[in-house]
């Protein structure tokens, strides 16, 4: 629905700036950290400045590693999509957008891929519209299920960056004109004059005319709010009579950029643009809504000033021989991070029969198209389309009297002036077939009229040409004959324009509506819980069952229960602070997992999670290291104060970085080294055996082999989908470890210490 172009620039910036010498660096940016794509709120937004009277704009990108560890880092994918005026509706994961997001005409949206290698990849654009260009960027999209859990420091670990570049080249400061003006120009072959003239409201097209003292090739083109090229433009037309008019539609409030160029045989031209407010089938009222705002992050609509002051909703009337036209404006920055919501409805046709309140129904062919666009009026035309000077596409909202209410949604909607059109269709339509003979009458007729009474003149220019031979098929109204003003037709709207955070102000019962803040650039976006995915968090497709969902809460909360035998045999054996430390891990680990699983949908969080995630590395690490002292066997006092300083120690390491390799490596290591020198100075000093030969040839061999495949389980195979099968097996062999590793009272001859 939203059209991707992918864009792949062949040459280097120094063969672009060899062949152009215009081109002026203006702006460079560099990214914060980029992440994996799991939903937009991951995105790295990026804004990039065009200036007025640009005719060629370059986008560099360069992307970049930087290493953290020893192991260097590799290349890796980055998507970047590029869009004016507004942030790119995007869905890389390929989830489906919601049915509300019709077609309408829109910026495209821009999209390369690069490499963090430091290649660099170009968008070129020619003729840019002026203004923001919004980039999202991020490390491509992959299947969070296959996801690896790595742990920190074991694996490579690289932060990823991309530079941008915005090259652009300004045509120099165009001559400014105005309407009616007699603009004379003389310039040499291929070589371009611009002008540039601003288009007053209502005025939603214009004539020029073209006057040469001889006959010659020329182009002249015309562009709104951007100077015209060979492939940008509303006009382009080839001057080679004396006398050239042509008609072309303007947008309202908007400079204009008139481009001469002359192909051959350069001589004195003369142009002149003369603004008109309607064309044969172009008749609309306009309103003007009034903003309402609320202290509520994107959340405001427009209503008639009408409303505003009564506080009653009201219905607009709408009649066939007219459409009906919905102006309002969108800030710059502040209003392009929500979500546009246009709804139309039929008003309900009441009446009073006696004491009696009637609801009758809408008449079987009262059919509305509505359509929306920023910065132009859409025309609606019989029977589903919408309309401009350069296009047409099927409009996105059609009532009649099965759908009696349409809605539309626009996410992150470009800023400037909006306008919502709708019109009245009843009875049967006569396709209009105005010649192209009586439309260049209509043409002639007007371009003769004087700005004082162009209004009326138009008007008559109309009447003229409809009543010529062969031109009463010019008489239109959206696409359809004119009907008599017997069979005309009415009816009433209520409409409803709004801007609102996410999808209706919402992300349903599988995700949270969250407004971020990225690079200065505040919009709200959707958090899925469970897998889910797409712009209102509905797509399912790759969402764990609830069945699934069960079997991960009870496998990692319930697997903590063999901690508790564990608890019993440290008891049993007298070492009562290893019982303690066991026991804190069942009970820190069980509530930490049943508030960590569950993917949202059967959570318990007694605490903060951030809480309960540290009493369970902490009360792992603690019964680790105590486990590894008990396994030295050295006297009460040293003991004891390895205890309480390995406490201490391991506690301000779980605070400092929880996630962190050494974290374990560290106690592990020293406990390991304590044992060593323990069991050294035992041998040296008494030469005896002091261990049992059950537990130094069985019980340790066993209990070492079944910790380091727990290590290797932990560090290296889990992934998001297996983590709730081989983080529960992890509980199972570390609690299996334990048994095996600490020692009975009769492991050590007891007459034997250090």
């Amino acid at each position: 629905m939203y059209q991707l172009k992918f864009v792949f620039i062949l040459v280097q910036l120094t063969l672009a700036v060899a062949q152009n010498k215009n081109l002026t660096l203006i702006s460079k940016s560099r990214t914060t950290k980029l992440d994996k794509y799991e939903s937009f709120a991951d995105a790295v937004v990026l804004s990039l400045s065009v200036p007025e009277n640009t005719i060629f704009a370059s986008f560099k990108f360069i992307g970049s590693e930087e290493a953290l560890t020893i192991f260097g880092c590799t290349s890796r994918k980055v998507s970047l999509y590029l869009k004016h005026g507004a942030l790119p509706p995007i869905n890389p994961d390929g989830s489906p957008f919601p049915q509300e997001f019709r077609n309408i005409s829109r910026t495209e949206t821009l999209s390369v891929e690069l490499e963090t290698n430091k290649q660099e990849v170009y968008i070129n654009l020619t003729s840019p519209e002026p203004g923001v260009f919004y980039a999202a960027v991020f490390l491509s999209y992959e299947d969070p299920r296959l996801k690896k859990i790595s742990q920190q420091g074991l694996t490579r670990s690289c932060n990823a960056y991309v530079d941008s570049y915005v090259y652009v080249e300004r045509i120099d400061n165009p001559e400014i004109i105005s309407n009616q003006q007699v603009v004379f120009v003389n310039a040499a072959v291929n070589i371009s004059k611009y002008y540039s003239i601003f288009v007053p409201n209502f005025m939603d097209h214009a004539v020029v005319k073209v006057q040469s003292l001889e006959p010659n090739r020329a182009i002249l083109r015309i562009q709104a709010r951007r100077p015209p090229t060979p492939d940008s433009f509303l006009l382009e037309t080839v001057i080679e009579n004396t006398t050239v008019s042509a008609v072309f539609w303007t947008e309202p409030r908007v400079w204009h950029y008139i481009e001469v160029e002359f192909k051959t045989n350069p001589t004195n031209i003369s142009f002149e643009i003369n603004f008109v407010s309607s064309k044969f089938d172009s008749k609309y009222k306009q309103y003007d809504l009034v903003r309402e705002n609320t202290a509520t992050s994107f959340t405001f609509s427009y209503r008639l000033p009408a409303e505003l002051k009564n506080d009653v909703p009201l219905a607009i009337n709408i009649s066939k021989n007219e459409f009906s036209v919905l102006k309002f404006n969108l800030l710059k920055g502040s209003d392009i991070g929500g979500t546009l919501q246009y709804i139309l409805a039929f008003k309900p046709r009441v009446t009073r029969e006696g004491r009696k309140i009637v609801l009758h129904e809408e008449p079987d062919d009262h059919i509305i198209v509505g359509c929306i666009q920023n910065n132009a009026i859409s025309v609606p035309v019989w029977p589903n389309y919408c309309t401009t000077s350069n296009s047409s596409i099927y409009a996105p909202l059609i009532l009649n009297k099965t759908n009696d209410n349409s809605t539309l949604l626009v996410p992150y909607p470009e800023s400037g002036a909006w306008y919502a059109s709708f019109k009245l269709f009843c009875g049967n339509c006569t396709p209009c077939n105005c010649s192209e003979q009586c439309q260049s009458k209509f043409v002639v007729c007007q371009s003769d009229c004087e700005e004082e009474d162009i209004g009326s003149c138009v008007e008559a220019c109309k009447e003229k040409v409809i009543n010529t031979d062969g031109c009463a098929s010019c008489d239109c109204d959206g696409g359809c004959l004119r009907k008599k003003s017997s069979d005309l037709c009415n009816s009433s709207i209520i409409f409803d324009v709004s801007s609102r955070p996410c999808y209706y102000g919402d992300c349903g019962k599988q995700g949270q509506c969250m407004t971020m803040v990225s690079e200065g650039t505040a919009y709200s976006t959707c958090l899925c819980y469970n897998n889910y995915r797409g712009f209102d968090c509905s797509d399912g497709s790759l969402a764990t069952p609830f069945l699934m969902v069960l079997l991960e809460f009870l496998l990692l909360v319930l697997s903590n229960i063999f901690f508790l035998p564990v608890t019993y045999l440290a008891y049993k054996r007298q070492y009562y602070v290893e019982a303690v430390s066991y026991f804190a891990i069942f009970i820190s680990s069980t509530f930490y997992h049943a508030c960590d699983s569950g993917e949202n949908i059967m959570t318990f969080c007694l605490f903060r999670l951030s809480t309960l995630q540290f009493a369970d590395f902490f009360s792992a690490l603690l019964a680790i290291w105590l486990t590894l002292l008990a396994m030295a066997d050295i006297p009460t006092v040293q003991l004891s104060i390895l205890q309480m300083s390995g406490s201490i120690l391991i506690a301000f390491f779980v605070t400092l970085n929880r996630y962190a390799l050494w974290i374990f490596a560290l106690p592990s290591s020293v406990g390991v080294l304590v044992i060593c020198i323990s069991w050294y100075f035992k041998y040296r000093k008494y030469k005896q055996k002091f261990i049992s030969t059950t537990y130094l040839y069985v019980k340790l061999p066993i209990g070492v082999a079944v910790v380091f495949i727990g290590l290797i389980i932990y560090s290296l195979l889990q992934t998001q989908s297996n983590y709730k099968y081989l983080h529960s097996l992890w509980h199972i062999i570390m609690a299996t470890g334990v048994f095996f590793l600490l020692p009975a009272k009769d492991t050590f001859q007891s007459d034997v210490f250090l």
